[in-house]
């Protein structure tokens, strides 16, 4: 039987969810109060976005990380993250912009622009509380955002990108603010690690030999894996094994699927090999983690 895989949301799915009747391919903006749009089920998107959540509590899990976050916050999340959003105690009422990396960098020649920022892809930092004067900061550049699109003005594309990229280095700023963090982008991340990061969220299901993964960037397995290790401390095959290991501990958090299914869905010969690869890197059957977990 074939899998139920990870679902992951376009653009265009995404203004359903939201009971949208536009059918914009690059950017929508959305508000949420009142009624109940969250659903438990773990996803991806196609889109980046950056919410507001001006009162009222969330309850978030983005990839293994979960937590309750409590207006004034915001909460930015990239394309890969596999992500669980729920209502608190409190009815959450959030502003949203969704939106794609091309549209956003249709003008940059930097390509890696979002790279830059750790807190679209890190699960321990897409939420960010802010303070009553950082809130009013923002709250402003909702509503601009809203007067733009209520208006259907002529430059709204242009205008909207001004605005999501003034949201992206606001939010950079206090998450900076926050942790003391002077660290340059370019001391932090090569290009090839950015294009290594991005081949790895595509393959890492059915592709665990760093020799791929240097054939497709043109390079050598052991110069890659020196790379990977100077740069983030890890090897090129521990980025990969934690791949595998971080969807397969999503995927068991699903009752309904079994430990044979997900072997099955992450391209492991058998059961058994599966089993051993997972109990090698968290000291823990399948089973056992889902009994922990659930």
């Amino acid at each position: 039987m074939a899998i139920k895989k990870i679902t992951t949301y376009s653009i265009q799915s995404l203004q359903k969810v939201f009971n949208l009747s536009s059918n914009k391919k690059d950017f929508f903006f959305v508000e949420i109060g009142r009624e109940s749009l969250f659903n438990p089920e773990p996803r991806r998107s196609e889109t980046y976005s950056i919410s507001f959540l001006k009162k009222g509590s969330l309850n978030i899990q983005t990839g293994l990380v979960t937590q309750t976050i409590t207006g004034p916050a915001m909460v930015a999340l990239g394309p890969t993250v596999v992500r669980s959003l729920q209502e608190g105690d409190e009815q959450p009422f959030m502003d949203i912009i969704f939106f794609t990396d091309d549209y956003l960098l249709a003008n940059r020649s930097n390509v890696f622009y979002m790279m830059e920022f750790d807190f679209f892809e890190n699960d321990e930092l897409h939420t960010c509380s802010l303070t009553n004067d950082q809130a009013q900061k923002i709250e402003r550049i909702y509503s601009l955002i809203k007067d733009t699109l209520s208006g259907n003005h002529f430059h709204e594309h242009e205008i909207i990108r001004s605005y999501i990229f003034v949201l992206i280095h606001e939010l950079n700023s206090f998450h900076k603010i926050k942790n003391n963090d002077n660290t340059n982008f370019t001391e932090r991340m090569s290009p090839l690690l950015v294009s290594f990061k991005k081949l790895l969220y595509n393959e890492y299901r059915s592709e665990r030999s760093v020799k791929f993964y240097a054939d497709k960037l043109n390079i050598t397995p052991k110069h890659l894996s020196d790379l990977l290790k100077k740069q983030t401390g890890k090897t090129a095959g521990d980025w990969i094994d934690e791949a595998i290991v971080l969807e397969a501990k999503v995927l068991l958090q699903n009752k309904a699927l079994s430990v044979s299914e997900i072997s099955d869905a992450l391209n492991f010969s058998d059961q058994s090999v599966f089993g051993k690869f997972f109990k090698t890197h968290t000291a823990l059957t399948p089973l056992q983690y889902r009994k922990t977990a659930l």
